[in-house]
């Protein structure tokens, strides 16, 4: 190694001479330098290539946009595009109303699903007026003599003797009262009232005289209705029924009270109905079967019939209001809330008078 390094001087001797550089000579490399040097070396290269394997894996994991300049700012355009055309839109837009709270419409009443509560009192024809007979015009007599008259070669007939004119005497039908007596029309007087006790103890008194009195037994069941004595009122009906197997304001009372299939009820008050056509409690009893089911169109129907047979029976006015307001047909509805309103002055018919009323308000202010 020496060697080399005078070999090395002498030549740059040579070629420098005068140069102010021949001062210059080489020193050996100290082992323990070189040693350190060649010992880190790895070390370096390793942490710089892990250092570039790490930068190239986290460019790699980014999101790349591989569109050009020409789609991008197309892209960019359709935005701006669409933006605006959405400002432009609001802007032709017609101001927006203030949102007013509305008051939701309540909702239909739903029908008296009891019993119907017949008159109690039956009608009473008013006395028949007494007639007098006029006197029959006397025929006029002319003097002609029919022996004379009559040819001979006729044979005689004779004619029939008329009888002599009326005596002027009338004859005048008592009118039965069907059992209503001043105790029956009290009673019935107090249930008009809500006074149920003394209603009962009326009909109680008539049915001491007259057990099977049906006004009394009916009127017993009413007020127990009204009381809300429920058994009560299903044993005075069956009662009734022992009466008479065929009374339909019986057979439509327990109608509501059975719970049996609806089919089998909806067969049995049919055939009473054929049977018994002109029966407002068996139209209601059936009207209410059908509103059950929320049969609408044939519940009004014969509820229609029920309201027809018995004008002044404040369920039935009732029931066709709801009805007929199910239907839509508000207008005819009104009137026959207003009018089991009217009918039902006492309040013992069983429907609620103040969500009638509001719905009747309903109906008369949308119009």
């Amino acid at each position: 190694m020496s060697l080399l390094l005078d070999a090395l001087k002498k030549s740059g001797d040579n070629q420098h001479k005068g140069t102010g550089l021949s001062d210059l000579s080489l020193e050996e490399a100290s082992p323990s330098r070189s040693a350190s040097t060649s010992a880190a070396s790895p070390t370096a290269s390793r942490a710089a290539g892990e250092t570039l394997f790490a930068a190239k894996k986290k460019k790699a994991a980014g999101p790349r946009w591989n569109l050009g300049l020409v789609p991008t700012t197309l892209l960019i355009c359709s935005v701006l595009g669409a933006g605006y055309g959405y400002y432009v839109w609001l802007e032709l837009q017609p101001p927006s109303q203030p949102m007013v709270a509305q008051r939701a419409a309540p909702p239909v009443p739903a029908p008296v699903a009891v019993a119907p509560l017949p008159p109690l009192v039956p009608f009473v024809a008013p006395p028949e007026k007494e007639v007098v007979p006029q006197p029959e015009q006397q025929p006029v007599i002319t003097a002609r003599n029919d022996d004379f008259d009559t040819p001979r070669s006729q044979p005689r007939t004779e004619k029939p003797r008329s009888r002599p004119a009326g005596t002027g005497v009338a004859f005048r039908r008592n009118i039965d009262a069907d059992g209503v007596t001043p105790a029956l029309i009290e009673a019935w007087q107090a249930y008009q009232r809500g006074d149920y006790a003394t209603a009962s103890q009326g009909y109680r008194q008539v049915l001491g005289k007259d057990p099977n009195n049906r006004d009394a037994l009916l009127g017993m069941a009413a007020t127990a209705q009204q009381q809300g004595m429920e058994e009560a009122a299903q044993r005075y009906y069956r009662q009734l029924l022992v009466v008479d197997p065929r009374d339909p304001a019986a057979i439509a009372a327990l109608s509501t009270y059975t719970p049996a299939d609806a089919a089998d009820n909806e067969s049995k008050l049919k055939q009473m109905l054929a049977e018994q056509p002109r029966s407002g409690a068996l139209h209601f009893a059936l009207g209410n079967l059908y509103a059950e089911q929320s049969s609408w169109a044939d519940a009004q129907q014969h509820y229609f019939n029920a309201y027809t047979l018995e004008p002044t029976n404040a369920q039935f006015a009732f029931n066709l209001a709801v009805s007929l307001d199910h239907l839509g047909q508000r207008k005819v509805a009104a009137q026959h809330y207003q009018q089991a309103l009217q009918l039902d002055a006492s309040g013992n018919s069983g429907f609620d008078h103040a969500q009638a009323q509001q719905r009747l308000n309903e109906l008369t202010t949308a119009r």
